[in-house]
């Protein structure tokens, strides 16, 4: 997947945008506040009409304007796309080849695009909920079937929780089952995902870090995964889950630790070592991708080399060169500071590309 040319209007700081990308490495340079994470996220909106910062689309268009547009050409397995995005307070649509995209789950199956910057790294560490949705949206990518089980566990999930809500509790055996039913073929799919992820992520921290510890990512259900004890369980936590109002265990209540050294957990991480620890893990989910998928994914890397030393620097340039990815970093650094090869070095100043 590459993004060949890539145009805003009335997004964020740019009223009006329009570049081309090399197909290897992009680096866009520039101070802080120029627009370098602005054109990161509107390139991620583009693939997953997401964004990567925040939740609130009304934070999207340019300040005084109701609506923001991205348009990209997208070339994938060889053949251009032309994908284009309305943004406007009350949600988004999408158009994909010219045609109107009916449900948006269905055009964001079409592109992945794998980022890291300081916000996501914060968000990741300190929410649960972030990590689940980082790793359903990999999951939902890989495997369509997962796709199906997630939506109907969050229907499971959200007629189960109106029933306690209600105190409307006579129906709730026959929901438990479809909850766990929908929820164990998720659980297995994501113990699966992440045995497979732990095959990568070892050699690839290794590899950019130059430590001889070893990274790990563990996963950590809420339930078994085993229908009749799962069943069991939530027959025994019916009570509390009664007088909490919500459902207490479940997929929407697993989570995922990265592991240095088999033995420290995030908690234990200092700064440095989470930051080339996550970025271990999205570039894990890259081989993950080109494996399963024969797909290639566009990495975003913002703000990339804050916070890293030289030594680690250089090792993950020399990964990053190793790569067939797209590649877009955003510094703050002079060019020739960056030491990739290959690459087309853009300014931006003041949501100008120079």
């Amino acid at each position: 997947m590459v993004i060949k040319e890539f145009s805003a209007l009335n997004y964020r700081n740019f009223p009006e945008l329009a570049v081309g990308f090399s197909e290897g490495v992009n680096v866009i340079v520039g101070r802080n506040g120029q627009g370098k994470t602005n054109l990161a996220e509107g390139i991620f909106f583009l693939c997953h009409l997401d964004s990567f910062r925040t939740h609130h689309l009304e934070q999207l268009p340019r300040h005084g304007q109701s609506q923001a547009f991205l348009q990209g050409t997208i070339e994938k397995e060889g053949l251009p796309h032309k994908a284009r995005v309305e943004v406007a307070r009350r949600g988004r649509r999408a158009w994909l080849d010219e045609v109107p995209v009916r449900r948006l789950s269905a055009y964001a199956a079409n592109f992945h695009a794998l980022v890291f910057n300081p916000d996501s790294l914060f968000s990741y560490r300190n929410y649960p909920g972030e990590r689940r949705h980082v790793f359903d949206r990999l999951l939902s990518f890989l495997n369509p079937e997962y796709l199906e089980s997630l939506r109907g566990f969050r229907a499971a999930h959200a007629q189960k929780n109106a029933l306690l809500k209600q105190g409307l509790t006579d129906s709730l055996p026959e929901w438990n089952r479809l909850f766990v039913q929908r929820g164990c073929a998720m659980m297995k799919s994501r113990g699966e995902m992440v045995a497979t992820l732990n095959e990568f992520i070892p050699d690839v921290f290794g590899r950019i870090s130059g430590k001889r510890e070893s990274l790990s990512l563990g996963y950590h259900p809420s339930l078994s995964g085993e229908p009749e004890a799962d069943l069991a369980t939530l027959e025994r936590a019916a009570g509390k889950e009664q007088r909490a109002g919500h459902a207490l265990h479940g997929p929407h209540r697993d989570d995922y630790e990265l592991i240095l050294g088999g033995e420290r957990g995030e908690a234990f991480l200092s700064q440095g070592e989470y930051r080339i620890s996550l970025l271990a893990l999205k570039l894990a989910m890259n081989g993950v991708l080109r494996q399963q998928r024969r797909f290639r994914a566009v990495l975003i890397l913002d703000d990339l080399y804050s916070e890293l030393d030289r030594g680690v620097r250089e090792r993950l340039n020399s990964h990053l060169e190793g790569l067939d990815n797209q590649v877009f970093i955003t510094t703050t650094e002079p060019p020739d500071s960056v030491g990739l090869a290959d690459m087309r070095i853009m300014e931006i100043r003041q949501g100008n590309i120079l």
